[in-house]
């Protein structure tokens, strides 16, 4: 069976499927559960639509001049689990820090902002696909 197969138009079964898969605790099983939310998300995978996901920072994160531009977010597996990832050009205060990437634990609703373990981050152009 393709995974065209099982596509309609709004990709609801795509997605179903794919983080179920995503989150068995199999490598091929996430592989293909990937691959699945990738065609559903037509290249532009975001967390699942869970709240915990969606969440935005408080007034005190808002002031950061912490900002990724470009930036990409990615389902990668790492030390035999799933796990989402932001990872961009880092620029602080102005200042080029280079490309790095950090376990994704929050995006806001509008996806301004994301929280990595150490801070809020603002998000500045998105990009197709990470390189």
């Amino acid at each position: 069976m393709r995974i065209d197969d099982l596509a309609d138009e709004d990709d609801v079964v795509l997605r179903r499927v794919g983080y179920r898969l995503v989150q068995s605790g199999d490598r091929a099983a996430f592989g293909a559960g990937r691959r699945m939310l990738e065609r559903a998300a037509n290249g532009r995978l975001f967390p699942p639509p869970h709240k915990r996901w969606w969440t935005g920072p408080r007034k005190s994160g808002l002031g950061l001049e912490v900002r990724l531009d470009p930036y990409s977010i990615e389902l990668a597996w790492r030390d035999g689990k799933p796990r989402w990832e932001l990872g961009g050009r880092l620029w602080l205060h102005g200042v080029d820090r280079d490309w790095r990437w950090w376990p994704l634990l929050h995006v806001d609703a509008n996806a301004e902002f994301a929280r990595t373990k150490t801070f809020w981050i603002g998000l500045g152009r998105r990009m197709q696909h990470a390189t």
